[in-house]
C-alpha cells in the first residue's frame, strides 16, 4: 500500500469518546477478520480457471475441502499468479489438512515467490498465538449470520524464528498487498499493519533486524521500522530514528504520518532533545508546533488531565485527543490498518 495519498489535515473527530478506544479497535479488528473470511465463503462460486487446483466444493451451503492434494501442492497455489480464487481455496484446504505439519510452513518461508512467503508468514503467526476466529455454521442460520466468534488457543509447535521475523519485516515494504491497483485485484493480507502489531511487543529481542531495515531503500519499510523501534522504547539508534520520523511531522501529502510519528517520538525521552531543537530551524508550521509539543512533554511530562488539555495549543493534527504525543487517537489505526 502506498505511503502517500492525501495531506496531513487536522482530523475532526472530537465527538468520539476516547474512553471507548479499546472497544473501537476491537470492532475494527472484528470487521477485518470477517472481511478475511468473506473470500472463503464466496470462492466456491467464482469462475474456475481451466488450470486451477479446485480444492473447494460447495455442498448444501457448507464448504467441503478436497484434501487429495498434499500440503506442499496447496502451498504452491499461494503463488502470485493470475488464477482467480486459488489462493483462498488452497489456504482453506491447507489449514484443515490432516497431514499439515509445521515444517511445511516453515520451509515455505524461504520460497522463491514473495506472495507465498507473506501468506505463510501470517499463517504461522496465527498458529503461534491465541486468536479470535469466526466459525461459520450456515446450518444454524443465514449464510452471512450463521456462526460465532471463538478463541483458538496457540499451537505450541509454532514458534517465532529468525526466518519468521525476516519475512514479517519484508512485509513492511510498500507492496501490492492488499490492493493491486495496476492489476485490479485484492488480497485479504494486510501484511504491513499485521507485521507492526506483531513486532512491537518483541522488537527488543529482534532489534538487529529492525535496525537493518532503517537503511532500507523502501520508504514505507524504513518508516515503519523506525516507528516500531520508537514505540518499543529502543533508543540506541535515536539519531537515525529521528532522521526518519521527524520529517514526517511536516504538513505533506502522506495521510496521518504526522500522527504516527509524533506518538512514536513521544516515548523516546531526553535523548531526543538535541534532534528536536536542530529540526526547529527548518520546520514548517505544523512540524514546529509538534516539535514544541514533544519538547514540552519531555521537559515537563503531563501528569494530570488539566496538563494534558493544556497541550492542545500545540496540536494541529487531530481533534480526537489533546496531546497526540502521549495519547493514542481513537482513529489511530485508520491509515495503518490499510497497509
Amino acid at each position: 500500500m502506498k505511503l502517500a495519498a492525501m495531506g496531513n489535515r487536522k482530523q475532526q473527530c472530537s465527538w468520539i469518546n476516547t474512553d471507548s478506544n479499546a472497544e473501537l479497535v476491537s470492532m475494527i479488528d472484528d470487521l477485518r477478520r470477517f472481511c478475511c473470511i468473506l473470500p472463503m465463503i464466496l470462492t466456491p462460486f467464482a469462475i474456475a480457471h481451466p488450470h486451477e487446483v479446485q480444492p473447494v466444493t460447495p455442498i448444501n451451503n457448507m464448504i467441503e475441502y478436497d484434501h487429495s492434494y498434499t500440503p506442499q501442492e496447496l502451498i504452491e497455489q499461494f503463488r502470485d499468479d493470475d488464477i482467480r480464487g486459488n489462493l483462498i481455496s488452497a489456504q482453506g484446504a491447507l489449514l484443515t489438512h490432516p497431514d499439515l505439519e509445521p515444517k511445511h510452513l516453515y520451509n515455505a518461508l524461504n520460497h522463491e515467490d514473495w506472495q507465498v512467503r507473506q501468506v505463510v508468514c501470517q499463517i504461522i503467526w496465527n498458529f503461534s498465538q491465541a486468536q479470535r476466529v469466526f466459525i461459520q455454521n450456515p446450518a444454524e442460520g443465514h449464510l452471512w449470520t450463521g456462526g460465532k466468534w471463538e478463541t483458538i488457543e496457540a499451537d505450541p509447535r509454532f514458534v517465532v524464528t529468525e526466518d519468521l521475523i525476516r519475512i514479517t519485516i519484508e512485509g513492511l515494504r510498500d507492496d501490492t498487498t492488499p490492493f493491486d491497483t495496476e492489476r485490479h485485484r485484492g488480497l485479504v493480507y494486510f501484511n504491513a499493519s499485521f507485521g507492526v502489531g506483531k513486532l512491537i511487543p518483541i522488537a527488543r529481542e529482534w532489534k538487529h533486524f529492525l535496525v537493518d531495515a532503517l537503511e532500507s531503500e523502501d520508504a514505507q519499510q524504513q518508516f515503519l521500522a523506525a516507528y516500531i523501534l520508537a514505540r518499543a522504547g529502543i533508543h540506541e539508534r535515536v539519531e537515525r530514528i529521528s532522521q526518519i520520523l521527524l520529517p514526517h511531522l511536516r504538513d505533506n501529502d502522506i495521510p496521518e504520518d504526522a500522527k504516527f510519528a509524533v506518538f512514536a517520538l513521544g516515548g523516546m525521552g531526553p535523548e531526543l532533545l538535541p534532534y528536536l531543537t536542530e529540526s526547529l530551524v527548518t520546520a514548517d508550521h505544523q512540524q514546529k508546533d509538534l516539535i514544541q509539543l514533544l519538547i514540552v512533554n519531555i521537559m515537563d511530562p503531563p501528569l494530570t488531565e488539566t496538563e494534558i488539555e493544556s497541550r492542545a495549543q500545540y496540536n494541529t493534527i487531530t481533534s480526537c485527543v489533546h496531546d497526540p504525543a502521549s495519547q493514542q487517537s481513537p482513529s489511530y489505526w485508520s491509515w495503518l490498518s490499510d497497509l
